[in-house]
């Protein structure tokens, strides 16, 4: 169904309110001016017709009063035939009457119907002239012929002018009783009046002058029954012409009545109850009458029906009109209002937008009316409180996240911090383990020396007392290395204290940077999709931090066994010590005690070898240290790395956070 109205759709979608309301009310008003148009014409005609058959009935006056005039003219001319001079001086002033009114009704008729009276005229001139030498039948001939000529034009004056197809009822029946029924029925008196007249004049009657006299009656008779239908159905659709119509026919029966019954004693008796002058004026009478009627009652009532016909027509097209011009007036009234309030609905609803656009989330639009609009300005009142809601979600979360940000930017600058120290300690402890391995190497190569010097000590003991000296003073330089290998050794265990502390150090800056890292995992997983960065960052610092606490208990192992190492170290350079000043007493007391001095020195020997082989351990878990320390130092580095690349990336965070919260603090949610 819609795509039938496709091709509307497109075109309002084109047009702005103002213009589609314009065409809209220009085709309305175009439609009902058609209406009214279409009305108007039918009024306009209803009322033309009226003023049409008015004019007709106007003109039925003076052509009833001619056809009267010629028919008087007929019965006077019959009576002057007949024999009675006294109707000459009437019948010439009815003749000089019918002249004036013929000249008179020429005025006012249309050109052909002056052409058809022209020939009427012309015809009763000559009829006029000729008259004198007429028979009685030639006269009543030529006479009647004038009166049906008369009654012809009046019948074609009301074809014209549309009085004889009447459309209404009332007006129809009336009219014809006034223009058609009665005129017959008047020459029917007429020419019953001219023949009696006559009969009466000569004072016999022939018998085609009876029947035509009973033929006459007849036709009377029947011209009343045929007017009492019509007056009847006029009198039907306006009872309250009901009087003046039955006492106007009544009057007319009345005298037919007394006309009728002078004709059948005529007829039927062959006496002449009244005299030829007393009949005429008796039928004059009664067509008088009859014409009286019609100029009195029945034209003026059919000219009234018309005029309010024509006035009926008038006000109807005048209400036709009003109406019109009301709803015109209604419909632009209504169709303004629509328009107004379309366009407020529009400009509520664009300044809305305009401010929500702005950012202020709290505009809430309410309109008064209750069409579409009104759906869309509820649909729009829901997208800005969901929009408010959201931004203040979003706001929130910014903030939590430049929160987050800040903490992860301030755990970072304490791990690198803490990294820095560890990089720091770790390059301390590797100096330290350097030099604990040059030491190591130091006694070692002295451990050497000394086990040659007891050697050679125990084979000079054997020459003799004369190399004591030089034994003993050996053994006091043998005792100077031990005890300088004492301290170094024990130097080397405060060392390897030192490498425990620091080791320790290392392993709870490790713990601390994996509870950073669990922070830092704890806000990233809090942040959501733009945490997840930080979250990775966060396992990978995290993994750094165990590693380096394996490695640090590692170290720490490893610094214990050198310790216990050191220890046994310090032990056997103390007994060593204590050997070799028991050497230098034994050899101060002189060479007596060569075979207890050889034996020391062999005791000596051996002490030198296991101290030597302690010391070649020592340098071996020397260089491990060492090999450790490194790893702690490029792990450490790797460390910092991460650390530091973390810190930007919490760096970049916070300043995506602080965008973020710039971009929505335009919005006022609340």
């Amino acid at each position: 169904m819609r795509r039938l109205f496709r091709p509307a759709e497109a075109l309002m979608n084109r047009l702005k309110y103002p213009l589609k309301f314009l065409a809209m009310g220009l085709l309305m008003v175009l439609a009902l001016a058609a209406m009214l148009w279409g009305i108007a014409r039918q009024q306009q005609a209803t009322i033309e017709r009226a003023e049409q058959e008015q004019r007709a009935a106007e003109l039925a006056r003076p052509l009833s009063e001619l056809v009267r005039l010629a028919q008087q003219q007929r019965g006077l001319s019959a009576r002057l035939l007949g024999g009675d001079g006294g109707a000459e001086a009437a019948l010439r002033e009815v003749q000089r009457g019918l002249g004036n009114g013929l000249a008179q009704l020429e005025e006012r008729l249309t050109p052909a119907q002056r052409d058809a009276l022209a020939r009427i005229r012309t015809e009763w001139q000559r009829m006029v002239a000729e008259q004198p030498g007429w028979s009685r039948e030639q006269s009543f001939g030529a006479h009647s012929a004038l009166v049906d000529e008369l009654l012809r034009l009046q019948a074609r004056i009301a074809d014209d002018h549309g009085l004889t197809f009447d459309p209404e009822a009332d007006t129809y029946f009336l009219k014809a009783v006034a223009v058609e029924r009665l005129p017959f029925l008047l020459e029917r008196f007429g020419r019953l009046r001219a023949l009696g007249s006559g009969v009466l004049a000569r004072g016999e009657a022939s018998a085609e002058e009876r029947g035509m006299l009973l033929v006459r009656v007849d036709e009377i008779s029947t011209g009343l029954r045929d007017m009492q239908d019509s007056l009847d159905k006029v009198i039907n659709l306006h009872p309250n012409l009901r009087d003046r119509l039955q006492r106007s026919l009544s009057r007319l029966r009345e005298r037919g009545g007394e006309i009728e019954r002078v004709v059948q004693g005529l007829v039927y008796q062959g006496e002449a109850s009244i005299s030829s002058e007393a009949f005429y004026r008796l039928a004059t009478e009664t067509v008088d009458e009859g014409y009286r009627q019609m100029f009195e009652v029945l034209l003026p009532e059919l000219d009234h029906l018309l005029a309010e016909r024509s006035a009926q027509a008038r006000g109807e097209l005048l209400r036709n009109l009003a109406v019109f011009l009301g709803l015109l007036l209604v419909v632009g009234y209504l169709a303004t209002g629509a328009y107004w309030s379309v366009l407020g609905s529009v400009i509520h609803l664009r300044e809305g937008s305009e401010r929500l656009a702005a950012g202020d989330l709290t505009v809430r639009i309410h309109l008064e009316a209750r069409d579409e609009l009104a759906q869309v300005a509820g649909s729009f009142n829901h997208m800005a409180e969901s929009m408010a809601q959201l931004i203040g979600g979003i706001k929130g979360h910014s903030d939590q996240v430049a929160d987050a940000a800040h903490q992860l930017a301030a755990a970072s600058g304490q791990i690198r911090v803490a990294t820095q120290q560890q990089n720091d300690a770790a390059s301390s402890m590797a100096a330290a383990v350097e030099q604990m391995t040059v030491s190591i190497e130091d006694i070692s190569r002295n451990a050497a020396s000394a086990d040659e010097l007891a050697s050679r000590s125990g084979q000079l003991s054997r020459q003799g007392g004369e190399i004591v000296a030089s034994v003993v003073g050996e053994i006091g330089g043998i005792a100077d290395s031990v005890a300088h290998s004492a301290r170094t050794i024990d130097a080397l265990g405060e060392r390897s204290g030192q490498i425990a502390s620091i080791v320790d150090v290392i392993g709870n800056i490790a713990s601390q940077t994996n509870l950073l890292a669990l922070n830092a995992a704890i806000e990233a997983a809090r942040a959501g999709d733009k945490g997840r960065g930080f979250a990775v960052v966060a396992d990978e610092v995290r993994q750094l931090s165990e590693r380096t606490a394996e490695s640090a208990r590692e170290i720490a192992d490893m610094v214990r066994s050198i310790q216990d190492g050191i220890h046994g170290a310090v032990t056997s350079m103390e007994q060593g010590v204590e050997r070799v000043g028991e050497g230098v007493g034994r050899a101060r007391r002189a060479g007596e005690a060569m075979q207890q001095i050889s034996e020391a020195a062999q005791q000596v020997v051996s002490r030198v070898a296991e101290i030597s082989h302690a010391l070649k351990e020592q340098s071996s878990a020397s260089g491990e240290i060492a090999r450790q320390v490194g790893l702690i130092a490029r792990m450490t580095g790797e460390n910092d790395e991460a650390v530091a690349s973390n810190h930007q990336t919490a760096g970049r965070l916070g300043e995506l956070s602080t965008a973020l919260q710039g971009s929505v603090a335009r919005f006022r949610a609340a």
